[in-house]
């Protein structure tokens, strides 16, 4: 199955210069809880933007460069991001992406499931999550917290 994990703000921005444009401590705590002993999928340029390895997760990084290398036992690169949605997206596994903003353009429309933090607070931004539309999801969990609403998704 095809997940997404993505905070964004009420403009739907999600990154300012390849990286969050907030710091919010319970947030990150949200997407660890969310995304601990699974696979995570992101592009090169998220991946390495990140301060470090993430923990307890397999990570699948997208490169176009042919010659893109991890050094990371527990991460891997691929070439082809649709061939590998169209191959997983009716697996039992969850893969959720994580980012960057071209990964989730082209990922959207194989996800069956969302984790999302709405961002309270408009923030300064030049990445955008454009391409998400509330009425084709249910609501399965909401929780408010002080600077976030966490939700989960279901596609309709």
């Amino acid at each position: 199955m095809i997940s997404f994990s993505v905070a964004f703000d009420p403009n739907r921005g999600i990154g300012k210069l390849g990286k969050l444009p907030w710091h919010i401590k319970e947030e990150l705590a949200v997407f660890k809880r969310n995304t601990l002993g699974k696979n995570i999928l992101m592009g090169q340029t998220t991946y390495d933007h990140m301060p470090g390895k993430l923990k307890d997760r397999h990570t699948i990084v997208v490169s176009i460069d042919p010659t893109y290398k991890v050094d990371d036992e527990d991460a891997e690169v691929i070439y082809d991001l649709l061939a590998f949605l169209k191959e997983h997206q009716d697996d039992e596994t969850e893969y959720i992406i994580c980012g960057g903003a071209s990964i989730y353009r082209q990922a959207y429309p194989y996800a069956k499931k969302a984790y999302i933090s709405f961002i309270k607070k408009e923030y300064e931004v030049d990445t955008y999550f454009d391409i998400f539309n509330i009425d084709e999801w249910n609501i399965t969990k909401e929780v408010d917290h002080d600077e976030f609403v966490e939700r989960e998704l279901t596609r309709k």
